[in-house]
């Protein structure tokens, strides 16, 4: 993960289980299973009948439910290039749908154990109960709770056949150099009539094999059946759009990372990216001596009309992440630069002395760029670099760059120069530094919001 050596689990398997339930006392409930014909319940746990279920597919890589999830999403930010999966953002009427979509698994385990309980019942007339134990072993979009909370309400509400649900996984978090398992075990009572006692050796039994399987992780190493590896980002996309349920963060910040854990980037930017196209700005009469020192050269135009009409038509080939930005030039300041070098009868050097320019006014702004939050004394006017950190990898960051000014005795104005671009925090930070430039503005300010950031 993020190009760094992690630790590595063994996915809990069904043989993982034949192990649990037999040290918490139980075992197979047919050892002739493989030539049974009648489909039935896996394990006899003192006088319970339990039917293992293990998620083994990630939850967001069906179509149909991408379909679901993106419309609900959607409608909250239809312009937002990148949309987290978080239920708590939904209405009543949202999140219900939101559970619907996203149970399909935890419903098919649900209807596919109440018929192989039923049958293993009636060839142990001795037992009292019957549970179901789902194990969520690769579906990443959905938290331990949430399992919880589904397959509870799908076993109370579709079936008269499940007196209780067990529900376990195995969750490794790392950021390359902390490694953390959670393996949770919790039991849903269905039928609050038929008490299942077995549990608190099963549970025992899980956590015994659960620190036996990290402590030969630790020592096996890259072992070949240590496939499982810690939670990531996961999400897909849909009709241009991403939608991400972030990898949960590892609460609280790293002693060795002092400058953040590091994310994944996969927008494939290394160096800093062009954030602005410059054009030479005259008036008339700089434009005039120009002319006249470069007759031969057509890029000025005839008239200064012609000069003013390029310059129309270079802002109309800027772009919100590539602003025009019309760089202030005179002749004499221009000839100055040259320190007693030949000027040229030809425009380009005026270009390349406006983008020089252009160069320099942005690194002082990007010097002089401060955390918002940190700010004692705010500017009077400034341009505002916000990006919400989203998950593991930059790539979904979304930013929007603003230009404030203050007004003392009443609220700031804020002119939104920059909305939901699906840029990182260091891009968005350049951006604004060329817009700071544009708007004539020396002071360049940002925040991170980290509602959604993995740290």
């Amino acid at each position: 993960m993020l190009g760094l050596a992690t630790t590595r689990i063994r996915p809990l398997t069904e043989d993982s289980f034949n192990e649990i339930v037999e040290l918490a006392g139980g075992k197979r409930a047919h050892p002739d299973q493989d030539r049974r014909a009648a489909r039935n319940a896996d394990y006899i746990l003192g006088d319970a009948v339990i039917e293992l279920k293990i998620l083994d597919d990630e939850g967001l890589s069906k179509a149909e439910r991408q379909t679901k999830l993106a419309a609900l999403f959607t409608a909250l930010d239809p312009d937002k290039p990148v949309r987290v999966l978080d239920r708590e953002l939904l209405d009543l009427a949202g999140q219900r749908a939101y559970d619907r979509a996203m149970e399909g698994p935890i419903k098919g385990a649900v209807k596919s154990a109440k018929g192989q309980l039923v049958q293993s019942r009636s060839e142990f007339p001795e037992t009292k109960r019957s549970i179901l134990m789902l194990i969520n072993n690769a579906n990443t979009a959905l938290d331990h709770d949430e399992i919880v909370q589904m397959v509870g309400r799908r076993a109370r509400n579709d079936t008269d056949d499940v007196d209780g649900v067990v529900v376990a996984g195995a969750y490794l978090h790392s950021d390359g150099f902390d490694t953390f398992a959670l393996w949770p075990i919790d039991y849903v009572p269905i039928s609050l009539d038929q008490p299942f006692p077995e549990y608190e050796a099963l549970r025992d039994a899980f956590h015994g094999y659960a620190e036996r399987s990290m402590t030969g992780a630790i020592i096996n190493g890259l072992s070949a059946d240590l496939t499982k590896g810690p939670i990531l980002d996961t999400g897909f996309k849909f009709d241009g759009k991403m939608f991400v349920k972030p990898a949960p963060p590892l609460g609280k910040s790293s002693d060795f990372y002092i400058n953040g854990r590091p994310r994944l980037n996969s927008t494939g930017i290394e160096t800093s990216p062009i954030v602005g196209l410059t054009f030479p700005e005259f008036d008339r009469n700089e434009w005039a001596k120009f002319r006249a020192y470069m007759p031969e050269d057509d890029s000025l135009g005839e008239r200064f009309e012609d000069w003013v009409a390029e310059r129309e038509e270079a802002i109309s080939r800027g772009t919100l992440l590539k602003p025009l930005v019309p760089i202030a030039v005179t002749f004499d300041a221009w000839i100055s630069s040259l320190n007693g070098g030949a000027a040229s009868r030809h425009f380009k050097p005026v270009r390349d002395y406006a983008n020089r320019l252009y160069q320099r006014a942005i690194t002082n702004v990007i010097d002089g760029a401060r955390d918002l939050e940190k700010t004692k004394v705010i500017p009077s006017r400034y341009v505002l670099a916000v990006t919400e950190l989203i998950g593991q990898d930059q790539a979904n960051d979304v930013s929007h760059i603003f230009l404030v000014e203050e007004h003392p005795g009443g609220g700031p104005l804020i002119t939104a120069l920059v909305r939901n671009a699906q840029i990182f925090h260091l891009h968005a930070c350049t951006l604004g530094a060329s817009y700071a430039v544009k708007h004539g503005v020396t002071s360049l300010r940002w925040k991170k919001v980290m509602t959604y950031a993995w740290s």
